[in-house]
């Protein structure tokens, strides 16, 4: 394990994750909701074109970051526990997430992309499809997070600590997912509550576990040994 970075790049792809994620969000501001007004959530895309389009290009960066990022983490796990399949639903679970990420980068480009001169009932259909496919990515991140939360736990591959937080997001963003049902108020759809805490949350868990790959700070193995717990 000390002989290899793969490791390490992978919790530089973790933190580069975090930074386009919340770049890709706050960049533009606060949107509009789908309880607003059709007139407002067109011209608010119109006003906000441009940011929109390169707040897309960022999430699309990210999603193959995160990619990246689980792919090492599940390579850790996999030294550490290798009767486990842990590891295949961290990975699994990243690609659903990457996926539905870059999904979410073509509406978000496609809602903005061709707002001038398009009516405003089809602008608000692509708006609402991006907000619906925000939230359901709580859903999709529910998975690598509880996988990743168990194999720290199981394995010790990183303070048990970082096991719950895992835990915690992945409640928080299975919860989320749940706005769905919310069309207006403070659980709407795409909203604050239901999607960015979530990520803020899940972002506040990468960055602890990118910065132990970063550092290679992790337990090491022995052969035919299992893992040191950390101290």
């Amino acid at each position: 394990m000390t002989e290899r970075h793969e490791l390490r790049w992978g919790g530089f792809a973790g933190l580069a994750f975090v930074v386009l994620a919340l770049l890709g969000r706050f960049l533009p501001g606060n949107p509009p909701t789908v309880g607003d007004s059709d007139s407002s959530i067109a011209s608010w895309l119109a006003d906000h074109r441009t940011t929109m389009l390169f707040s897309a290009l960022l999430w699309a960066a990210a999603a193959g970051l995160v990619i990246w990022f689980a792919a090492a983490f599940a390579e850790a796990i996999r030294e550490r526990a290798e009767r486990s399949d842990v590891h295949l639903a961290l990975l699994a679970g990243a690609v659903l997430v990457g996926g539905a990420i870059f999904l979410n980068a073509v509406l978000i480009a496609g809602s903005a992309f061709g707002i001038t001169g398009r009516d405003q009932a089809i602008t608000r259909l692509m708006y609402d499809l991006s907000a619906v496919t925000t939230t359901m990515i709580g859903f999709a991140a529910a998975l690598p997070l509880a996988a990743a939360g168990l194999g720290v736990l199981r394995t010790h591959l990183m303070p048990n600590w970082l096991g719950y937080l895992a835990l915690v997001a992945a409640a928080v963003s299975f919860a989320g997912a749940f706005g769905v049902f919310a069309t207006s108020g403070t659980f709407v759809a795409g909203g604050i509550l239901m999607t960015t805490v979530p990520l803020l949350l899940s972002a506040v868990w990468i960055v602890c576990a990118g910065g132990y790959m970063v550092r290679e700070h992790l337990p090491e193995l022995g052969t035919g040994e299992a893992a040191v717990p950390l101290t």
